[in-house]
């Protein structure tokens, strides 16, 4: 008899359950066409720190937010390094760091061919298209100390998280 009653409770679920379900669904269409949708893109701060020498290695490091992005290239071959999340404490420093520089109130400066360069470009949220972007050019040769510690600190990180050795 309770095997009968399980059966019954079962097969009431099933013929109860079944008519109120359909295959597929109903989605609500929403006031926003394809061209409005948010394409999750970010206006935060950038900085981009590209080292090129004269016989045509450069390193590139790119700082956003809190991640760091670097890559080696040499004539035709590049290496991509990936990216890594830096501790708060070394976000904050290379941020103090880069701000020291005062990229936007700097002489554009030209590329050294000779010594080799380094091009630094600082992409800020404002202006009339959401952001500013600032790019000056430094020479290897520099002595500009501000210069000199921000590098110095980007070997670092570089070491640090890319096991790499680079040679700005």
């Amino acid at each position: 008899m309770r095997c009968w009653s399980l059966v019954l409770a079962i097969t009431l679920s099933l013929a109860l359950g079944i008519p109120g379900c359909k295959t597929g669904g109903e989605y609500v269409q929403g006031d926003r066409g394809a061209s409005d949708t948010d394409q999750g893109e970010t206006n935060g701060r950038m900085f981009d720190f590209v080292s090129n020498k004269p016989e045509g290695d450069d390193w590139q490091v790119r700082i956003r937010g809190s991640s760091m992005w670097a890559s080696f290239s040499h004539e035709d071959e590049t290496d991509d390094l990936g990216t890594k999340n830096l501790t708060t404490k070394e976000s904050r420093k290379v941020w103090k760091l880069i701000d020291a520089l005062e990229i936007p109130e700097r002489k554009k400066g030209k590329k050294d061919e000779d010594e080799g360069y380094v091009q630094l470009r600082l992409r800020e949220p404002g202006g009339e298209e959401g952001h500013d972007i600032f790019t000056i050019f430094i020479s290897r040769a520099t002595e500009d100390e501000d210069v000199i510690a921000l590098a110095e600190f980007l070997r670092d990180l570089i070491r640090k998280y890319h096991k790499e050795k680079p040679n700005f």
